[in-house]
């Protein structure tokens, strides 16, 4: 299986278009479309779960006859895990790119905890997507046999990898990085990495810790504002001479209470875009351990 997937690597390095190593990209394009909840077991005891569809459309007309004009399977989070799993015992030296959190990270009050709310469910679905954009972007990853397959076959693709030697190779892995473990001689441009892998993680954890802690304080104080508000509107029907005024304080009250909503949800955004360099650094000590 090595000798084929070095075999394999040399070759899509040769793949050239426009001066550019040739992608899965130039000929297809891949998105994560939509969820679906679905449910294992019994009507008295049901385990739920989240699958994602999966949808490869070829762009390129020399290729409809390869990869099939339109291909959708549904895929569970678990399956992203083996796909990357697979992709880091077969190619140790490359910075694979990350998945998003499978539970909920740096949550603090608007952030629910639960795995399929609705928002949860939809950044995830993205981050899921750019995770497989950014495996066929790659020059190396993109052409892997089996990563064509987890894009086509709903079935049998896990079969597939495994019978290649796949478990042998992650036996081999742990072998080779025990003898590293033994052996402690690093190189320093590889320790360099390293290290600066670890004070990324390290000061993107921090970040996120106290951005979390910051947006809560944020939400308690503006929303404390809603009563305030509630209390003007009521005052203003007392009092007659003011009744406008107290009113209007109470709209400007409530309006602020609301206004923290629309800022907070952009930082959420920015948020995961900082856990995917949080993740990738993590991908860094991986291929430098």
């Amino acid at each position: 299986m090595t000798e084929n997937t070095e075999e394999n690597n040399q070759n899509s390095l040769t793949l050239v278009k426009n001066g550019q190593p040739d992608t899965l990209l130039n000929h297809v394009e891949i998105s994560v479309s939509e969820s679906e909840r679905r449910a294992n077991g019994s009507l008295n005891i049901r385990d739920y779960y989240t699958v994602y569809l999966v949808e490869v459309k070829v762009t390129d007309p020399e290729y409809h006859s390869k990869l099939g004009k339109l291909t959708t399977v549904w895929r569970r989070y678990t399956e992203f895990e083996q796909l990357r799993d697979y992709l880091d015992v077969t190619y140790p030296y490359v910075i694979l790119p990350p998945l998003p959190e499978k539970r909920v990270m740096f949550g603090w009050q608007k952030i629910s905890s639960d795995t399929f709310d609705p928002n949860f469910i939809d950044r995830r679905r993205a981050g899921l997507e750019n995770f497989l954009l950014r495996i066929a972007a790659h020059p190396v990853l993109t052409w892997d046999e089996h990563f064509i397959e987890f894009l086509q076959q709903e079935e049998g693709w896990r079969e597939s990898y495994k019978a290649n030697g796949y478990l042998q190779l992650v036996e081999s892995k742990l072998k080779s990085l025990s003898l590293a473990v033994r052996l402690k001689k690093t190189d320093p441009k590889i320790e360099e990495y390293k290290q600066y892998g670890i004070t990324l993680h390290n000061n993107l954890n921090n970040l996120l810790k106290a951005r979390s802690r910051v947006a809560e304080k944020q939400y308690t104080v503006h929303k404390l504002h809603a009563n305030y508000g509630r209390v003007f509107s009521e005052w203003s029907v007392i009092e007659k001479e003011m009744g406008d005024a107290l009113q209007k304080t109470g709209h400007y009250f409530d309006s602020l209470a609301s206004s923290i909503d629309a800022s907070l949800e952009d930082e959420e955004l920015l948020a995961d875009q900082l856990k995917e360099y949080l993740f990738f650094a993590i991908s860094l000590q991986n291929v430098c351990r």
